[in-house]
């Protein structure tokens, strides 16, 4: 049954409420959907675990003054123990019915309308006994599961200084609260019930490999595009060369923070390739870079080709975590969708010149199908003849000669081809999995770099709405992920040998300054420090991060 096609008043006569009419209205990007049945009633086993859950939580924040468990956390956390299972039976309730019989009996005597059996069960049952809450249900193990987070989420709260005229969360817009209750009982509904890996164990790290030597069969070569990213550049150039990647073509235009002499001593030093963008025409800078790099030599001879932004982690997570155990894992891809994991802030504010990847573990969960940015791919590509075209997440324009040796998998390893062989960036239901691979997407990093992101390229007053709706798509949390910290020690190692050289040491001290400066100014200019302080101070469950996103993708 499809909603559109029905009309309110037809099911449930002219006295049509608004909560009735919310309940039909639904956003193309969920598609098609069941008409919303009654709330059904928890079951009695559950209720027992949320009963003992909320004992060992209470008694929990009691053991620390300080700890604090924010509602939408707490909810969370009940709502992934939920058991189905049979609803309380009301007439076993006898007890508070008579506890509460003069109360009830005052509320008839003011309404007269109200009946007993409106307000108790007519039919008497054995006395209530407390649920069994099945499979040996304990609390305080799934305490021990929680803590990170309810520590975590208590040092945000902790850390906020939030002034209540101008720095306080805003609230769920009504728009996205009509979304946040469609989505209930819907496919859409995010979770972490996809995959074995258990991605919050802590596991060796990865030993380092030898440098590739020459390759007749040509590079393995990330294509990037960069502005303002003068932090950043060392440590993504050093993590990429420690898992196999021989060479980087980087195009920069319009940098400030000294970005581009930092690529110019990479360029110097033989690390990589820089190219001035600056003179870029067309709707983009990047698009323009992407069609220029066609024609260069290194592209084109390129055994392996990954376009990717400097805020973005090739993430392997079988073998040694080299491309060489992920290329071994699926011999037969030539195109390897490389879905994001989108990464939050998880309360980090200041800019801080540490590695990113040991910065921020705090994620989308591992089933996030909406909205459409969470399941965005980059594409691991086997040379790039088989396309005409290269665009941000894929290449485009199949040639006809190629339709039968393009073989394209998924971050599993499993066949995709048909999917999105000649169209498509990102994964569906049908096609998501990342057990072999997936791209770690800091969007954000701190909520300093995330004030210079916004302002970059901009004036300097920014409407605060326009910067708030990118905070509310790409700070995700809900799940945490330590998988690609194992490349920790061989990461530190590999930036120790880039920046033995004086000279990029130097510049890079440089533009971390410059970040910070930037970052202080931008936290003292009102527009921008409201939007600071709004930003770290809203919580949001994953839920209520996908409805307020669809709300706001159907706003624009």
């Amino acid at each position: 049954m499809r909603l559109r096609s029905l009309e309110p008043a037809r099911l449930y006569g002219p006295e049509v409420t608004e909560e009735i009419r919310a309940a039909f209205e639904i956003d193309q990007s969920i598609g098609k959907v069941e008409a919303v049945p009654p709330p059904v009633q928890p079951s009695a086993a559950w209720l027992s675990r949320c009963r003992r859950m909320n004992d060992v939580l209470l008694r929990y924040l009691a053991t620390e003054p300080g700890l604090q468990i924010p509602r939408p956390l707490w909810r969370r956390l009940l709502s992934e123990i939920k058991l189905p299972g049979v609803p309380l039976d009301p007439g076993g309730l006898g007890a508070v019915t008579r506890r509460f019989t003069s109360d009830l009996e005052g509320l008839m005597a003011q309404h007269p309308g109200l009946k007993p059996e409106h307000l108790c069960s007519a039919v008497a049952s054995p006395e209530w006994r407390e649920a069994d809450p099945g499979f040996g249900f304990r609390a305080t193990q799934y305490l021990m599961a929680f803590r990170w987070r309810i520590e975590q989420a208590s040092r945000e709260v902790a850390a906020r200084t939030i002034e209540p005229e101008t720095g306080a969360a805003p609230a769920m817009p009504d728009a996205a609260l009509r979304k946040l209750h469609a989505l209930q009982g819907s496919p859409w509904v995010p979770h972490n019930r996809l995959g074995m890996l258990d991605e919050t164990a802590e596991r060796p790290p990865f030993t380092a490999i030898p440098p590739r030597p020459p390759s007749e069969a040509g590079k393995r070569v990330i294509l990037g595009c960069m502005k303002n990213e003068a932090p950043y550049i060392v440590e993504w150039i050093a993590y990429h060369r420690a898992i196999g990647f021989d060479d980087f073509l980087i195009y920069s235009n319009g940098c400030e923070d000294g970005s581009d002499r930092i690529l110019d001593r990479l360029h110097r030093m033989g690390v990589l390739q820089h190219r001035d963008n600056n003179g870029w025409s067309g709707n983009s800078p990047q698009q323009h870079a992407l069609d220029a790099a066609l024609k260069e030599e290194l592209i084109q001879n390129a055994q392996w080709v990954l376009h990717s932004d400097v805020d973005e982690f090739v993430n392997i997570r079988c073998g040694n975590g080299t491309l060489d155990d992920l290329f071994a894992a699926a011999p037969e891809a030539t195109h390897f969708a490389l879905t994001w994991r989108l990464f939050g802030h998880g309360g980090v504010q200041a800019l801080k010149d540490v590695p990113v990847i040991g910065q921020f573990t705090a994620c989308a969960p591992r089933y996030c199908p909406k909205p459409h940015t969470t399941w965005g791919f980059k594409t691991l590509m086997r040379g790039v003849r088989a396309y005409e075209k290269l665009s941000c997440h894929r290449p485009n324009k199949l040639r006809q000669e190629a339709e039968t040796e393009v073989k394209w998998a998924n971050g599993s390893g499993i066949d995709m081809t048909t999917e999105a062989l000649r169209s498509g960036w990102r994964n569906s239901r049908k096609s998501i999995g990342y057990d072999l691979v997936q791209l770690n997407h800091y969007a954000l990093r701190s909520a300093e770099s995330y004030l210079i992101k916004r302002q970059r390229g901009r004036a300097l007053h920014v409407d605060r709405q326009i910067g708030l709706n990118y905070w509310i798509r790409m700070d995700w949390s809900g799940a945490r992920d330590l998988t690609i910290q194992r490349n920790l020690p061989r990461l530190r190692a590999e930036m120790g040998r880039l920046l033995v050289d004086p000279e990029l040491a130097r510049l890079h001290a440089d533009g971390v300054a410059w970040h910070k400066a930037r970052a202080s100014a931008l936290r003292a200019d009102p527009e921008f420090g409201k939007l600071f302080r709004e930003a770290t101070s809203l919580t949001l469950t994953p839920e209520e991060r996908v409805a307020w996103a669809l709300s706001l993708d159907m706003e624009s």
